[in-house]
């Protein structure tokens, strides 16, 4: 793929108009480029949430890693891939780059079981079951923050595209008269339970991972970047990202879990599995923390879960490390166990493979994993689509996948959030509920932030009406 960088750091608008500038003289008079063209420039600082908030809602897509080192947001497709197909990837991935130039940074989604997807899922129509996108303009920043386009032909959609950009919108605003909806059905979920453990007890699985959703409404359609802002806000250590693949719908999260990483030649992963609360201070949240490492129930759990992450990157590494014991991940609401492992991948070894066999992890699905899912599919009346599935972002010298957990579909007025608790022996219905109550509680804190906006609002417009009030003040008659 042919790349220029542009000289200089330029505000935002600017940095759109030079580039613009750029792919009409380079295709002025020149027969269509048959090669994907990719131009970038520096551009100064960017709330990039904001950004992408302003432009036109259809093919929008976010992702920042856990630890912020990365943050892109793409606009349009300008290559889209339904699978993970390494050879198609490596044409615009492996040339050799100019000096400074960045890598192409592709867009990855993935469904938690793309087979389940059918006709009784009307509320994913429009999401593809997998996809590897390069949109048309990508805003990245890592040490800094960098504006990029790409095209091909005559260069005509990437023009529209940049014509079309808009200033970043000024705030986020979560939407008037957001409210609790629809909720899961306890007595389902007991249920749920009970036939899980009986498939535990007759040795048919290991473990199962059951999900529930909770559903909110609006008396406005609700702005999936403002609601992925208040996320940012609620939970700031994890991953954050938003997948729109058609107007009106998208999929938002604040997902603690990395499924892998790579970088050069080594990979890293995790089992993030086997959860308590937090509590009002941080001597109670030791105690917590501690009951947490010595929980028969959650030690099984988690240990389910790094057993599958060692057996399928074993065979994958020259050399695995694995932590001696999990340590424990303390996020706003909850508390994790999580063990890491890292290993330095075989020559032969690429993303379409880690992917393959890692997800779904046990941490999502169950043990073993094809009972696990079909347990599932038996069980669940609702689609999870992407609720369990793969975001994340790949290159050809990285790439970084998250776990898609803590997160909610939002379809116009109606949002749908999606939780999940593993069950193992000794699991307790009751005590599986609450950890699901727990980590809906970033979704529940929006209606909280929802309020207090539209107050402050309220508030405002109040203040501005009187000051409007003051200002016109009446006129002076006299005589009659």
């Amino acid at each position: 793929m042919p790349c220029l960088r542009l000289r200089g750091c330029l505000p935002l608008a600017a940095a759109i108009e030079t580039i613009a500038s750029h792919i009409q003289s380079q295709v002025a008079g020149a027969p269509s480029c048959a090669d994907l063209v990719r131009i970038e420039i520096e551009v100064d600082s960017t709330d990039i949430v904001r950004w992408l908030a302003a432009q036109s809602a259809g093919d929008r897509f976010y992702f920042r890693s856990r630890e912020g080192s990365l943050i892109v947001a793409g606009v349009g497709r300008a290559i889209c891939f339904a699978a993970c197909d390494e050879v198609a990837l490596s044409a615009f991935c492996v040339q050799p780059l100019p000096a400074h130039c960045a890598e192409p940074l592709f867009l990855y989604s993935n469904f938690f079981d793309a087979e389940a997807f059918g006709k009784h899922a009307p509320e994913w129509t429009g999401f593809d079951r997998a996809s590897i996108t390069l949109p048309i303009i990508e805003v990245r920043r890592t040490t800094k923050t960098i504006l990029a386009v790409h095209f091909w032909g005559d260069g005509s959609s990437a023009l529209e595209a940049l014509e079309q950009c808009e200033a970043p919108v000024e705030h986020l605003t979560l939407p008037r008269g957001l409210r609790l909806s629809s909720d899961g059905d306890p007595v389902r979920w007991a249920d749920g339970i009970d036939a899980a453990l009986g498939a535990i007890a007759t040795g048919s699985i290991e473990k199962v991972v059951l999900a529930r959703t909770r559903g909110y409404s609006a008396i406005e359609s609700i702005d999936p970047c403002a609601v992925l802002g208040a996320l940012m806000q609620e939970e700031p250590a994890a991953f954050h990202f938003m997948v729109e693949q058609v107007a009106g719908r998208a999929f938002v999260g604040a997902s603690p879990e990395r499924l892998f990483r790579r970088t050069a030649e080594s990979v890293q992963s995790e089992a993030v599995a086997g959860t308590c609360g937090r509590g009002p201070d941080s001597a109670s949240d030791d105690r917590l923390a501690g009951r947490l490492l010595t929980s028969d129930k959650n030690r099984r759990e988690h240990e389910i879960v790094i057993r599958h992450v060692e057996s399928v990157l074993a065979p994958m590494v020259t050399k695995l490390t694995c932590g001696e014991s999990p340590t424990v991940m303390r996020l706003r609401h909850v508390q994790h166990l999580m063990t890491a492992a890292t290993g330095e991948l075989a020559a032969t070894t690429n993303d379409a493979a880690i992917l393959a066999a890692l997800h779904p992890t046990p941490a999502v699905c169950g043990w073993p994993v094809d009972a696990s899912r079909e347990f599932i599919r038996q069980h669940e009346r609702t689609c999870r689509g992407l609720y369990g599935g793969v975001v994340g972002v790949m290159s050809a010298s990285a790439s970084d996948y998250s776990v898609a957990i803590r997160s909610a579909l939002i379809v116009g007025t109606e949002m749908t959030a999606y939780s999940g608790a593993g069950i193992v022996r000794g699991s307790d219905g009751d005590a599986e509920w609450l950890e699901t109550e727990r980590k809906l509680s970033s979704f529940d804190a929006l209606i909280v932030r929802a309020s207090n906006e539209s107050h402050s609002r309220a508030i405002a417009t109040s203040n501005s009406e009187r000051a409007g009030d003051r200002l016109a003040l009446p006129r002076l008659v006299v005589g009659s």
